[in-house]
């Protein structure tokens, strides 16, 4: 029976503002860290464990999860800081990817399609919502 291959990804958020800002995310396979700048490059992969859900990667999450991808949320991210402290680790995406490595499963959930696919879905409409209300103010 073949092993599950499972990666572990340090997300970083690829776009502020509006401004296009090329910060890859961090990828720890088990052996090695590299960077990805999209989460669709990730090939071979069966499951990918990820810190925190950026509106910004919605789309390539999507996009894992409907190639059949389990994909797993890291339910607490102050458990990165504890375990940071606890190893005398500095932060950096890199340790982190690492880190999440040595979380237990229980500490993450899983994705689905359909949450994914709602968030993507709502997130531009409470954008619009809040500029809204923000204009309201002045």
């Amino acid at each position: 029976m073949k092993m599950a291959k499972t990666v572990f990804v340090d997300t970083s958020p690829t776009a502020i503002n509006g401004k296009r800002r090329r910060k890859p995310h961090c990828v720890y396979d088990g052996e090695r860290v590299f960077q990805v700048n999209k989460l669709t490059r990730l090939k071979n992969v069966d499951e990918v464990s990820i810190d925190t859900l950026f509106p910004e990667i919605y789309e390539g999450v999507l996009e894992l999860l409907k190639r059949g991808v389990k994909v797993y949320l890291l339910k607490d991210v102050r458990i990165l800081k504890k375990l940071r402290l606890e190893n005398n680790v500095e932060k950096s995406d890199e340790n982190d990817a690492v880190i999440l490595s040595k979380i237990s499963r229980d500490g993450f959930r899983p994705l689905t399609i359909q949450e994914v696919e709602k968030k993507a879905k709502l997130c531009p409409l409470i954008n619009s919502m809040s500029f809204y209300r923000r204009g309201l103010r002045h």
